[in-house]
């Protein structure tokens, strides 16, 4: 039974990191006329990286369980207008437009699957 469970932990999961990613895509949208501003974008952590400290209780300074990702400077050659900004609003736009997608497409399949499971639970019907 933990099998059926875990798929949708996964799921949620993912749908966290777009949530997270979408408030980053947007701040950088925010900030497009922002003089000297650099865009940021998240990426997931990679769990067996050694910087990535392990959480053994919940309570101690500096841990955060539910960050699964990182947040960094997103430059991948672009240009940046005479004031120093970064951000390419077309750019930042597709990437909303992408992550949107994404979010949809898990909620969809969380939604599938909890559906699935209230029919295996129920009497069939």
């Amino acid at each position: 039974m933990p099998y059926e469970f875990s798929s949708v932990d996964k799921l949620q999961a993912a749908m966290t990191f777009h949530r997270e990613r979408h408030a980053v895509l947007a701040g950088n949208v925010a900030n497009v006329d922002t003089p000297g501003f650099r865009p940021f974008d998240l990426s997931p952590a990679a769990t067996d990286d050694p910087q990535n400290l392990a959480v053994t209780e919940p309570g101690h300074i500096g841990s955060s369980p539910g960050q699964a990702f990182t947040k960094e400077f997103s430059d991948e050659g672009q240009l940046q207008t005479p004031d120093g900004n970064h951000v390419s609003l077309e750019r930042e736009l597709a990437k909303i437009d992408a992550n949107r997608t994404r979010y949809a497409t898990a909620a969809e399949l969380v939604s599938r699957r909890l559906a699935l499971l209230r029919y295996a639970a129920g009497d069939g019907t």
